[in-house]
């Protein structure tokens, strides 16, 4: 791996705990509509855009009120957020990011999320004003699994893909960082100590995420103190 010029975060799920705010949307709404649930449709639905979720929970469930779910999920998102008004910081992250600021290395955020979800998260957490580049979901044409969006992060630090690394917790993300050509670690969120449910409205096709495929060759970590540790033991920062 070459010294890294710039690293590219993903933000839900990887910086803050969002994913288990969501999966408990999931679950809420799972049980309003009466739709089957595993850890798996979480995963291989997380790190994309609003068109791309509702369009995948229709290849998983078939001719069913896909949509109602998503609605009803994203409402139950919206009041869990309301209440809590946090969405919390992943461990490691604030160190993480300072070190790398003190290596002179770029900063980028590469989101599915809006913009102004970005910031909303951003002043629940008051996270200071240390990332160079932000490109949210809502400032490209495709979402992750395409590379768009990582590719969008490297042109505007004027960075090189090969120089470049991608933290993410999706394999959505994963997936796109190597159609990139960019370097990436997965830290997933591991969500499966949560709850899962039988319903009336089953899975037609199961989630397939070619884990071990899409894994080769990816550094795995638990959490980004690891990371940072990481890059430090292998010298990668300048």
């Amino acid at each position: 791996m070459n010294t890294i010029q710039l690293v590219i975060f993903d933000m839900d799920g990887l910086m803050f705990e969002t994913g288990r705010l969501a999966y408990r949307a999931y679950l809420k709404s799972a049980e309003e509509h009466d739709f089957e649930l595993i850890h798996d449709v979480y995963y291989y639905l997380t790190g994309k855009r609003e068109a791309e979720i509702r369009q995948g929970m229709k290849e998983l469930y078939g001719d069913v009120p896909v949509d109602q779910w998503r609605d009803s999920m994203n409402r139950y998102k919206e009041a869990i957020l309301a209440e809590e008004k946090r969405v919390y910081k992943k461990p490691g992250l604030l160190d993480l990011l300072k070190e790398l600021k003190q290596h002179t290395c770029q900063i980028a955020l590469a989101s599915s999320s809006s913009r102004e979800k970005i910031a909303t998260y951003f002043e629940l957490e008051k996270m200071p004003p240390i990332f160079d580049i932000i490109v949210a979901g809502d400032q490209v044409k495709q979402g992750k699994p395409d590379p768009e969006i990582f590719l969008t992060a490297c042109h505007q630090a004027k960075v090189l893909p090969k120089d470049a690394l991608v933290l993410e917790d999706s394999f959505a993300g994963i997936a796109a960082a190597e159609k990139a050509g960019i370097s990436a670690f997965l830290i997933e969120d591991d969500l499966t100590d949560l709850p899962t449910r039988k319903g009336r409205y089953p899975l037609s096709k199961q989630p397939i995420l070619n884990k071990e495929a899409l894994l080769q060759g990816v550094q795995h970590f638990t959490d980004l103190a690891e990371v940072k540790d990481f890059l430090l033991a292998n010298q990668l920062l300048r």
